[in-house]
């Protein structure tokens, strides 16, 4: 019996990592086709035609809040059924969420039928309205088809599948990438490219379901499965994450208007800089850290608090060294960077990089806190805090801009942000899990902080100081190297020796399998 659940583990360490580094991998391939894509698309369709194309992904954007958090509920069900050993609940999770998308997605066609009916109203141009009603109708119907196909990215996160559902994410983004760019060359339009991008999303959404029916047998998706009370206890968790959605639009997305209403429209290119370069570091870090919430939902259902604490020490402390080794990077080499990028112009972008990373950093220690509280269904403490530090995030960025500029908006995002992660959020967490604050301080915290930090500054002091600016063939290789003695500082230094261990066990698990076998076969040679 525990031969079997140390193999489990094993297994279960190799799915999350394995899905991690795929979820990273998915996330480089979006931004580099994103990247080389938008150019393309411009000189093809012209500033004109492309700038439809983008209104009609903005209002697609807002759609996505009528999510309502479902995606996230069915996660936390699906994963606690699991660890209670109930599959018949996790089939009656993940159906009752399939319906009730269904439903939201018949109110987004309407919405769409309304918005496409009154497209005259804000496009001028007859022929352009026809245009783009077509391409709002394609996109918004489609949409809605999909929209029920979201319960299954809730389910095979609760698996802990990232790594299949990033790998079909991959894979159909550069299929259509294929499909776009051989359908534009032939001059079909922007229609088509709106008919292209619907039904490689709806391909999506039928690989996740075959997926998860190949993954797990017990499956059953029926109406029958259904039930009210369900859907009760689903909208019950979804709404606090859709609370924590919009708390989330105001805290990133705020200092964009308050820029450009105090300063200069001009302004918000200079701070968008900035702005993207913190928020890619937040992305970057979701994509690694964010898979913890389906294990600890699995390990409140079968109430393994003994593990879930150790999960959450290790995952922090390794939040806290990659975290810590970014933001430095930025900090160190931010100058340097924006000029090779976009130029001396725009060197005034500096400083604000360096607060919105440093607030980055705050929020993203707290990566495997706010998978706790997602997987345990705490997180109604974090969609309040994030309201209150959203709204002090305004007021403070209103108030300092007036004085500091950039500087002083990109402070006003700052400020909350170490108040609420770095003084309130841990409080609540360690109280809820039984870790002493004073250990979380030092011995996590402080310990990984520090020696990450002066991993990276002692080889930049000593080697690296000199470094301002050079070509980015000299630059990627400075910082690389700077990196891996980072880490392996930090792994010597941050990590206890069974924190090492683990560590080795979750990256190589092959290998450790290895050596456990080869040490069983000495100890029966030395028996015989």
């Amino acid at each position: 019996m525990r031969d079997v659940h140390s193999r489990k583990m094993k297994e279960t360490a190799r799915i999350a990592v394995r899905g991690s580094v795929l979820r990273v991998i998915s996330l480089a391939a979006t931004t580099l086709v994103a990247f080389f894509m938008m150019p393309f698309l411009v000189h093809r369709l012209g500033d004109h035609v492309y700038g439809y194309w983008v209104l009609a992904g903005t209002i697609l954007g807002y759609y996505g809040l009528m999510d309502l958090g479902i995606v996230s509920a069915v996660q936390f069900y699906v994963a606690k059924a699991l660890g209670e050993d109930d599959p018949a609940s996790a089939n009656r999770a993940i159906s009752t969420a399939f319906f009730a998308f269904a439903a939201l997605g018949l109110a987004i066609t309407l919405i769409t039928v309304v918005v496409a009916l009154f497209s005259h109203v804000f496009i001028r141009s007859s022929s352009d309205a026809s245009v783009f009603r077509a391409v709002l109708l394609i996109m918004g119907c489609g949409f809605a088809v999909g929209f029920p196909g979201r319960a299954f990215v809730g389910a095979l996160s609760a698996y802990l599948r990232w790594d299949l559902i990033s790998s079909i994410g991959v894979g159909v983004l550069l299929f259509r990438t294929v499909i776009i760019v051989a359908v534009i060359n032939a001059g079909w339009g922007i229609v088509s490219l709106a008919a292209v991008t619907v039904s490689s999303d709806v391909l999506t959404y039928a690989f996740y379901y075959f997926v998860l029916k190949h993954i797990r047998t017990e499956f059953r998706l029926s109406a029958t499965r259904a039930s009210l009370k369900a859907l009760k206890e689903v909208f019950r968790y979804s709404a606090i994450t859709l609370i924590v959605k919009i708390s989330d639009q105001l805290r990133f997305y705020i200092d964009v208007f308050v820029v450009s209403a105090i300063l200069s429209v001009g302004a918000v290119t200079h701070y968008a800089i900035a702005s993207r370069l913190a928020l890619s570091y937040r992305e970057l870090m979701i994509a690694l850290f964010g898979i913890l919430s389906p294990l600890f939902s699995q390990w409140l259902g079968s109430k393994d608090y003994l593990r879930t604490k150790r999960v959450f020490v290790i995952s922090t402390k390794l939040s806290l060294s990659v975290g810590a080794m970014i933001a430095s990077g930025m900090i160190l080499y931010g100058r340097g960077f924006i000029e090779l990028w976009m130029g001396k112009d725009y060197l005034d972008a500096y400083w604000p990089l360096v607060f919105l990373a440093s607030g980055v950093f705050f929020e993203i220690s707290q990566i495997p806190a706010m998978g706790y509280m997602y997987g345990t269904s705490k997180h109604h403490f974090l969609a309040y805090m994030n309201l209150v530090e959203g709204s002090f995030n305004a007021i403070l960025s209103i108030c300092l801009a007036r004085k500091y500029g950039m500087k002083g908006v990109a402070l006003g995002t700052l400020i909350p942000m170490a108040v609420a992660w770095f003084l309130i959020q841990p409080l609540y967490v360690c109280r809820q899990i039984g870790l002493p604050i004073r250990v979380f301080y030092t011995n996590i915290f402080g310990r990984a902080t520090g020696v990450t930090v002066i991993g990276m500054l002692l080889p930049w002091f000593l080697c690296f100081s000199w470094f301002t600016q050079a070509k980015f063939a000299t630059f990627v290789p400075f910082v690389a190297c700077q990196t891996i003695i980072a880490l392996a500082v930090s792994y010597l230094f941050a990590f206890g020796t069974d924190e090492r261990a683990d560590i080795l066990r979750a990256l190589f698990p092959e290998k450790h399998r290895r050596s456990i076998n080869a040490s069983a076969e000495l100890q029966a040679e030395s028996l015989v």
